[in-house]
């Protein structure tokens, strides 16, 4: 009788956990900062600065960044250290979020757990990065979409995640 229980129970925590973490991988490719509305950035779009198109600024995701800082690394003396950290950075953000759904996939409610947070504290690692170099919030810059749906999707993985567990702990 159990195990026609034990798949029921687990399947909406499991969908919780699955819709967190592809959320949490979808906000590397949204906008993780974004440009006043009247901004040059998006006023002269088509513009070339340092090499860039000035429309590719207006509203970065975590992955544009990662891209732009390899395009402009070369620019100024720690370019190179940075442009790779954050590039780590971001990859690391994304391969987390993709074993995370991997597990939450096979209802595997602890690794889902430990690689969410582990993702979620990268997280915070490269927002504290920009906020310590004065990347974003800026007088330019501040933070987009990607960044704050970031924290409740990492919210909707970890309870999803949690609620597994538990759920598999009952049926024991």
């Amino acid at each position: 009788m159990s195990n026609q229980t034990t798949p029921r129970n687990l399947t909406v925590p499991k969908i919780v956990a699955i819709v967190g973490n592809v959320l949490m991988l979808l906000c590397v490719f949204l906008p993780y900062a974004s440009v006043a509305k009247d901004s040059p950035y998006r006023e002269y779009a088509d513009e070339m600065v340092d090499g860039v198109r000035a429309g590719e600024l207006a509203d970065p995701s975590m992955f544009k960044f990662a891209t732009l800082y390899n395009k402009l690394k070369d620019q100024t003396s720690n370019s190179s250290e940075i442009a790779m950290i954050v590039m780590a950075l971001v990859a690391a953000i994304a391969i987390t979020a993709i074993i995370a759904l991997i597990f939450a996939c096979v209802s595997k409610g602890i690794p889902a757990l430990v690689f969410s947070i582990i993702g979620f504290l990268l997280f915070l690692v490269l927002n504290w990065d920009f906020s310590d170099r004065g990347v974003v919030p800026t007088d330019d810059y501040s933070w987009g979409f990607g960044y704050y749906l970031f924290y409740a999707a990492a919210l909707v993985a970890v309870v999803g995640a949690i609620w597994m567990i538990v759920s598999k702990r009952r049926e024991q």
